[in-house]
């Protein structure tokens, strides 16, 4: 039986991206490790091809295709019944790890009992340049559970996770979006440690499409039905879950294109207020925070944005 589970999704990326991210998958100084590679784009030819010239190249690769494109929750999912580690990694197919990310934790996880980890990372473009680092992560289980009730800044693909602790609480949730942040909370409501390494042992692709005007909107509407149900005295199963979220972002308008991207541009207006207002430029930041703040929906977002930052700012003033 392998230390690790590697769950890692394709799809749609490109042969240098997944060649890059498989190749620091099979450099890594732990090499005691299955990689379940999932397909979720099955007519995608070209990509199969190349995975399963993976899989020829090196044993522990095993690719699983799935039959029609299931989502990344489904396919993780997949992954992890397929599993035979007591530890799962996960990983992104267009991501690089760096070759001592697995030694490293595991070493930690080991030493602390923590039951999930999250590393920092520098973030790359679609060229594979580095381009920025992500901001400061709260390393302890108290620092977090502090923290992620507000929001999350843990970095999914790049966290290792107890698989036990995984399948007993019924893996990922087929959700609209923010599947990690849910795994996130249901960990805490059940009590389980979430600790994280700022070593920067990964460098995370920043993809141009990565998020539509729409997705915006639709990310901050599951963000706050997740926060509500997290200060339920019980979370939701998985049924009540996905009925409440489809009828809240009906409620909220979630599919109303046009309210979305008033939503989305009137969030980035206001945080180019922000900033305007930091270069004193304040008649400029006024005419664009003002009508930002009109609308009932960003102002909720930025009680919520606020909220974070004010509890990530005193955990980072105690580090």
């Amino acid at each position: 039986m392998p230390k690790i589970s590697v769950l890692m999704a394709a799809y749609n990326e490109t042969d240098e991206q997944v060649n890059a991210a498989l190749a620091s998958i099979v450099a890594q100084t732990e090499t005691d490790f299955e990689l379940l590679l999932v397909l979720d784009n099955p007519t995608n030819e070209p990509l199969k091809a190349l995975l399963t010239d993976w899989q020829a190249r090196d044993e522990r690769i095993k690719l699983l295709i799935n039959p029609t494109n299931l989502g990344l929750a489904a396919s993780l999912n997949k992954g992890l019944a397929a599993a035979t580690a007591p530890y799962i990694a996960r990983m992104d197919a267009d991501d690089i790890a760096k070759p001592e990310r697995f030694a490293t934790q595991l070493t930690l996880m080991d030493a602390h009992d923590f039951d999930a980890l999250s590393t920092n990372a520098q973030f790359i473009d679609e060229a594979g340049q580095v381009v920025g680092e992500h901001n400061w992560i709260p390393e302890t289980p108290e620092g977090l559970a502090q923290l992620l009730p507000y929001g999350s800044n843990l970095i999914h693909p790049s966290m290792m996770l107890k698989r036990s602790v995984m399948t007993d609480l019924g893996g990922y949730r087929a959700l609209p979006t923010a599947e990690d942040y849910d795994l996130w909370l249901r960990f805490l409501k059940t009590g389980h440690q979430i600790g994280a390494t700022n070593q920067q042992l990964m460098q995370y692709r920043l993809r141009g499409n990565s998020m539509t005007q729409g997705d915006r909107f639709k990310v901050f509407l599951v963000t706050q039905y997740l926060q509500a149900a997290y200060r339920r005295d019980q979370y939701p199963d998985a049924d009540t879950e996905a009925t409440e979220i489809q009828a809240y972002l009906k409620a909220h308008g979630a599919m109303d294109k046009q309210k979305a991207d008033r939503f989305s541009q009137r969030v980035i207006n206001l945080s180019a207020g922000k900033k305007a207002l930091q270069q004193k430029h304040v008649f400029k930041a006024i005419g664009l925070v003002m009508p930002a703040l009109l609308d009932k929906d960003v102002r909720a977002y930025a009680q919520q944005s606020r909220q974070f930052n004010a509890v990530y700012a005193e955990l980072r003033r105690r580090q």
